[in-house]
């Protein structure tokens, strides 16, 4: 029988999903390179002829999934006919892990296995990756923002960094939740996280010259609801 030749990238796109499988299924840190070749069945060369590391693999589905979320989220902060708040607002709004929490299974899967202790290495990861790919988008809609007046700062990518930062913190405050021992200990921690949460709103309203309660964060409602389909 003749050898079927996968093209590149193909062959590419399989490994990705054969490695994201394993990572999500045993922890990114307890899977080895080998492991790793054993299952998806490639030579270590060949490997390396798409991956320098193990590192590299995991870069590269960080980059994937950005790459993939800023094309589905890139007409919301180019929304024609609207404003820099409006445009900012909606983006963010749309990029919060609630947007996962509510798609498909599949999603909702991967979500949890993420939140997982002995994944959170691998979704630091991704975390960075992200935000290296969304810091241009929120750059230019502050930027575009600032020249209209709506914005009064002067530096819009440091203020992206911060409302960047302000959701890193917000995934380490919905982890405290996840970590919660008991109901009661749970209710405690959402408390927490939706405070904090409040109070990142109002940093952001501010450092953007921006009335309080200008820019749309989480409600409570919305947290529970991450949680409830993490940790029903």
């Amino acid at each position: 029988m003749r050898r079927v030749v996968k093209p590149r990238e193909i062959r590419r796109a399989e490994l990705l999903d054969q490695a994201l499988t394993l990572f999500l299924e045993r922890g990114y840190d307890n899977v080895s390179l080998n492991e790793l070749l054993a299952v998806t069945g490639i030579p270590k060369g060949a490997f390396y002829h798409y991956f320098p590391s193990k590192d590299a693999l995991v870069i590269a589905l960080a980059e994937r999934s950005a790459n993939a979320a800023l094309e589905a989220l890139r007409p919301v902060f180019d929304q024609p006919g609207t404003s820099a708040l409006e445009r900012l607002n909606d983006g963010l709004a749309a990029s919060y892990d609630v947007k996962m929490a509510t798609g498909a299974p599949e999603q909702i899967a991967a979500m949890t296995a993420l939140f997982a202790p002995h994944n959170r290495g691998l979704f630091a990861k991704i975390v960075e990756t992200w935000e290296d790919v969304f810091r241009p988008v929120l750059t230019k809609v502050i930027s575009e923002g600032v020249d209209a007046g709506v914005f009064d700062t002067f530096d819009p990518e440091g203020v992206g960094d911060m409302i960047q930062g302000f959701a890193a913190s917000l995934r380490r405050n919905l982890m405290q939740v996840l970590d919660a021992p008991d109901a009661k200990a749970r209710r405690q921690a959402i408390d927490h996280c939706v405070k904090r949460i409040k109070l990142h709103g109002i940093a952001t309203d501010r450092i953007l010259g921006l009335p309080d309660g200008s820019t749309v964060v989480l409600d409570r409602k919305q947290v529970e609801s991450i949680v409830a389909l993490v940790r029903p």
